[in-house]
């Protein structure tokens, strides 16, 4: 068994929170448009928790400790139970860093997190997962928006 993860921008933790109930992820189909509920990616093996931790700390040069003590660092917005899903949000500080770094700063951050990722990752892999995650983040910024992490799991 496994995680999915999926990150993405709502206006407020209340809308956020329907896309607990959007079979398949905030990124499926609305079926009357035929356009995604939110904008989203997914971000295979990212979890919202620990390696989103350990990401921060690279960004913003502060300890493990103090980005995932900040209080929007994986805060559950709703959970669908014991099996998920679960929607929890991300820290605006994250956001803005993510947001601000050009791609030169993202992949000298992807090799300093692969140093620091639990669990381990080469820096090729996180920085293919970062490219996608910051261009998200500035959307998001751009549009007043927070980011979340509807995570699931899988077979």
């Amino acid at each position: 068994m496994g995680i999915r993860t999926e990150y993405f921008a709502a206006p407020t933790d209340e809308v956020a929170a329907t896309a607990l109930h959007t079979l398949g992820g905030p990124s499926e189909p609305d079926q009357h448009t035929d356009l995604p509920r939110f904008d989203a990616v997914e971000v295979p093996s990212v979890d919202p928790f620990v390696m989103l931790g350990g990401l921060a700390g690279v960004l913003s040069g502060r300890p493990y400790g103090e980005v995932t003590a900040h209080p929007r660092h994986g805060t559950l917005v709703c959970s669908g139970g014991d099996e998920g899903p679960w929607i929890v949000t991300v820290s605006q500080i994250l956001v803005d860093d993510l947001a601000s770094a050009g791609p030169t700063r993202l992949a000298e951050a992807a090799r300093k997190w692969s140093d620091t990722a639990t669990p381990t990752a080469p820096p090729r892999n996180l920085a293919a997962a970062l490219l996608p995650l910051a261009a998200l983040a500035a959307r998001a910024a751009d549009q007043g928006h927070a980011l979340y992490c509807w995570t699931s799991l899988t077979d």
